[in-house]
């Protein structure tokens, strides 16, 4: 990874920004260099290392949810645990695109706090920058070696926003650099504004007003304990919900307006992503299956299993919000506000900090990448044995999409996408559709099969499918 300086201009002034430029050995000229731009209040550990910053890792499991627990003495019945999600490692952004081989670049914003006047100028001379080389100027020492690949812009939240309003402005001036941006990727953007970031802009102008009347009818060397107490809650208030970046992502705010009136930007293509699960933490309980008490033909006889149960989440149902409603929201935007009219969407039952870490999530932004996006549902029609195992071993799995791409999804992702219910089917062009199942050993084995009845995965037509 290098560190590299860009210079740039600000009314008059002089700046710099310092972005962190990884590009993996074997990368291809053709492999496009991915932008990734931080939310609100963020910094680059936002899209590097999401488990220092914002930090709210836990982990999310499944209903039902089985786990081995081993082979016992003696049975058990009622729970092996219970207690809040426990935290998690988590991969960011950056460090999962690097290894699937794409060149990453990713910096921390100025002012990520404020409007989006500031941040748009500095993004525009980051991409300026990558394309020094066209306008025969120099490129800033250590970015040599990405001028002339495709671009792809990928924002979390704010960053969404900033990555179209940079577009629109690139396009108004009729930027070379536009031809090679073949992707705008938003993350749980709040597109089209956020019910929450008008109440805390009406919030914020309430706690000024108390604040203000605290100031003008209680001088300061009379006040009470209790009113200077209440000034000090008044000003956190206001110091957390006036954010300024929240007056650019209102209903209806003028900024979204403006951007919208411009777009789409031809010839780029508009994926966005949203979330429905404004669930933050959850006491959650693993229950001991019945077999848990069956012997069994083994020394020792009894093969311990837990499944999953949640008791209690935060937030609770039924809270009439849009963003924090179960199955709408995702804490801070509601998915039907992160879609535009012209992109690609998807929604999946995560929260707004989840977008920073969650595996499905990435691996729907990888086949992006690969230029081959994953229908819905995912429909198997073929696979690709295993090259250390022409057995029956399958390594991946194909299908064409609705606009007759094909997609390829290797065994380890659709593992992890089987493992959260992302809804795999397989269709076999003799008995239809069926449903693949995940199978988890007692010896910790994971595999796909399709369900009892339905032809055999290694029965299914071959294919061979660009990686």
């Amino acid at each position: 990874m290098a560190d590299v300086a860009i210079d740039w201009v600000l009314d008059g002034a002089p700046m710099q920004t310092v972005v962190h430029l990884d590009v993996p050995e074997g990368a291809g000229r053709d492999t496009p260099l991915i932008v990734l731009l931080h939310g609100t209040d963020g910094d680059v550990n936002h899209m590097s290392d999401p488990g220092v910053s914002p930090g709210f890792n836990f982990e999310h499991v499944r209903e039902g949810t089985v786990r081995n627990r081993g082979w016992r003495a003696y049975p058990n019945v009622g729970y092996w645990s219970i207690g809040l999600d426990p935290e998690v490692p988590v991969e960011g952004w950056a460090s999962f695109l690097t290894s699937r081989g794409f060149p990453v670049l990713n910096y921390s914003q100025i002012d990520p706090r404020g409007r989006l006047t500031r941040a748009a100028p500095e993004l525009i001379a980051v991409l300026d920058a990558l394309d020094a080389a066209r306008t025969g100027s120099p490129p800033p020492s250590g970015l040599e070696a990405v001028q002339e690949r495709p671009v792809v812009l990928i924002g979390h939240s704010r960053g969404g926003i900033l990555a179209r309003l940079a577009l629109v402005q690139l396009a108004a001036r009729g930027a070379p650099l536009l031809e090679r941006i073949t992707s705008c990727v938003t993350l749980h953007a709040p597109n089209q504004g956020s019910t929450l970031a008008n109440v805390a802009q009406s919030v914020a102008r309430l706690a000024d007003g108390w604040r203000r009347l605290i100031d003008d009818h209680v001088p300061g060397d009379q006040r009470p304990w209790a009113a200077e107490a209440i000034d000090d809650l008044l000003e956190m208030i206001q110091t957390q919900a006036g954010v300024p970046a929240f007056a650019d992502f209102t209903i209806g705010s003028g900024t979204l307006a403006a951007i919208a009136s411009r777009e789409p930007v031809q010839g780029v293509e508009y994926y966005t992503f949203g979330g429905t699960s404004p669930i933050v933490v959850r006491l959650r309980g693993w229950a001991f299956t019945p077999t848990s008490v069956i012997p069994q033909f083994h020394d020792p006889p009894f093969f311990w299993s837990t499944f999953y149960q949640t008791l209690l989440a935060l937030p609770p149902r039924d809270i009439p919000i849009p963003e924090l409603a179960w199955g709408v929201g995702d804490i801070l935007t509601a998915a039907s506000r992160t879609r535009l009219p012209f992109s690609v969407h998807t929604d999946n039952p995560i929260n707004h900090a989840q977008a920073l870490w969650d595996q499905r999530l990435k691996i729907q932004v990888h086949a992006i990448l690969l230029r081959a996006p994953l229908p819905q549902p995912l429909v198997v029609t073929c696979v690709t044995p295993d090259g250390t195992d022409s057995g029956r071993a399958i390594d991946a799995f194909g299908g064409p999409s609705p606009d007759g791409r094909m997609w390829h999804l290797s065994l380890q992702d659709a593992l992890v996408l089987a493992e959260v219910d992302d809804g795999l089917w397989v269709r076999h062009p003799e008995r239809g559709l069926s449903k693949l199942e995940l199978v988890r050993m007692k010896s910790g084995t994971t595999y796909l099969r399709a369900r009892r009845g339905s032809p055999r995965l290694s029965d299914m037509p071959r294919c061979e499918l660009a990686r």
